[in-house]
């Protein structure tokens, strides 16, 4: 598949909305998790009541961890340029004889214009193996070959 710069900026969007999309689910989350405190906090039934306030408390802590993260992400892919690369880098996107990947935050696989693309970070071993590759021909990974066919 030849890459455009139109592609890779759309794509980029996506990526954006995903993470605003989460961070959306997560404050709905985490404000239901406030309205059921303060409901288990007009109860009076003993070591029952404090066992619900304990995991709600449990559970609004690992909320906050999951919003803080996806928070992070919002900003890595803010700073993302989204020009075309001559090499491999964060922000460039591989098409391979594979997959298409895009070196950005880690999203994973997702359906994009009905095609699978998968968003890696940087750090990932497998953008490190795209990033540590002295050759824009292919990489190998594991048992993987990737040949590279474009980047953008």
């Amino acid at each position: 598949m030849k890459l455009s710069l139109e592609y890779k900026e759309k794509l980029h969007c996506y990526c954006q909305a995903l993470i605003q999309e989460k961070k959306a689910l997560l404050k709905v989350q985490i404000d239901a998790r406030k309205k059921d405190l303060e409901s288990a906090s007009k109860s009076s039934a003993g070591d029952k009541h404090e066992t619900s306030r304990a995991m709600i408390h449990l559970e609004q802590e690992k909320l906050g961890l999951q919003y803080i993260a996806v928070e992070k992400q919002s900003q890595l892919i803010s700073q993302i340029s989204v020009n075309l690369h001559s090499s491999i880098q964060a922000g460039t996107l591989i098409s391979t004889q594979k997959a298409l990947f895009y070196i950005a935050i880690g999203l994973g696989k997702v359906n994009f214009n009905n095609q699978q693309v998968y968003i890696i970070s940087p750090v990932s071993p497998l953008a490190q193996a795209f990033l540590n590759s002295k050759s824009l021909t292919g990489v190998s990974f594991q048992t993987t070959n990737y040949t590279i066919l474009s980047i953008a």
